[in-house]
């Protein structure tokens, strides 16, 4: 009898921990029902605008930007990273190299569900820290990375295309290479000859 009770309490202190804890869950802003949900979908109606921001890896791109023009404005807001981020650090687990890739690709995907924005990705690997923005593209490999860069513009067909400041020496050059090569696509797209 002792044992058929502690294990209801089990039971039922197992199922309330499981109910509170559905409750906690944050509602993506394309999935939240309603007229929230109905209003932002309305509001891409009336936009026929297309942005799009280039960045070197995960946790470059301007998430208040992105969500201002998507929920805000009503435009689609679109992400091009060259690199997933598999040659950055992680200080708070242990993943590193390609899992730490996949990681930082799912963290994007997520906030994703809150900006509103589209992601796509070129095939550029992150192999760590650059010194050069010469290095980087010698890495990356130019042709390949400006030729997913055109296969991008051309297929998303964005309004407006956002890079990385170039210029100037310190830093991380991926940055720096990200930018120049998004604005070589950007001449090349142009071109249908090219790519």
């Amino acid at each position: 009898m002792r044992s058929t009770r502690s294990l209801l309490t089990l039971a039922l202190v197992s199922l309330l921990v499981g109910i509170a804890s559905a409750q906690l869950r944050v509602a993506p802003v394309g999935e939240r029902p309603g007229a929230i949900s109905l209003e932002l979908m309305l509001r891409k109606l009336g936009s026929t605008g297309t942005f799009m921001q280039t960045d070197a890896h995960p946790d470059d791109e301007d998430n208040a930007l992105l969500a201002m023009l998507s929920h805000g404005q009503g435009m689609r807001a679109v992400l091009v990273a060259a690199t997933r981020g598999n040659g950055g650090q992680n200080e708070i687990g242990p993943e590193l190299f390609e899992p730490l890739g996949v990681l930082r690709t799912e963290e994007l995907l997520a906030v994703h569900r809150f900006d509103g924005a589209e992601q796509y990705f070129t095939r550029a690997i992150d192999f760590g820290y650059s010194f050069s923005v010469e290095e980087s593209i010698e890495k990356w490999g130019h042709d390949e990375i400006v030729g997913d860069f055109v296969r991008h513009i051309r297929a998303i067909r964005p309004d407006v295309i956002a890079a990385f400041l170039c210029g100037g020496e310190g830093g991380g050059q991926h940055h720096q290479a990200s930018a120049q090569l998004t604005i070589e696509a950007f001449r090349a797209a142009a071109d249908p000859a090219k790519y």
